[in-house]
């Protein structure tokens, strides 16, 4: 199974990949070389994967990036992708997520959570990356 989330340290020019509230550091240029290498190795780049998914689900802004189909290892950016403390969360590692009035939760499947802000941006991405896993089975 794959990591929960990733962001990048600057402080350490690394990717911190964190799971079960255990941190591993990668060092890397940046999360966009990180994540156009994972997409490569499964056959596509970056932005391949980023093009495709904006046009099979209509999205255009924070899209979410398909590294491997199978399993569904589709990671998906919390903010801009121009800010620095900018998070990727892993969908297939999503149990739930919980709402509140200017923040949520979201709790994976190791039974730890991650506190956001912009709620409904991640319910959106979330609804956007199932649609896209259905057209997968059709």
């Amino acid at each position: 199974m794959s990591d929960n989330y990733l962001y990048y340290d600057y402080a350490t020019s690394s990717v911190c990949k964190v799971k079960e509230d255990i941190q591993e550091y990668v060092p890397d240029s940046s999360m966009h070389h990180f994540l156009d290498h994972l997409c490569i190795l499964h056959g596509s780049t970056l932005e391949g994967r980023r093009d495709a998914f904006r046009i099979l689900m209509n999205k255009s802004h924070f899209i979410p990036i398909v590294v491997n189909q199978n399993p569904h290892e589709i990671y998906f950016p919390i903010k801009s992708l121009k800010d620095p403390t900018n998070t990727w969360i892993c969908y297939e590692n999503i149990e739930g997520f919980i709402e509140h009035k200017k923040t949520c939760t979201i709790v994976f499947k190791d039974h730890t959570c991650l506190e956001c802000e912009h709620p409904q941006r991640i319910k959106d991405n979330i609804r956007a990356i199932r649609r896209y896993i259905k057209t997968l089975d059709l």
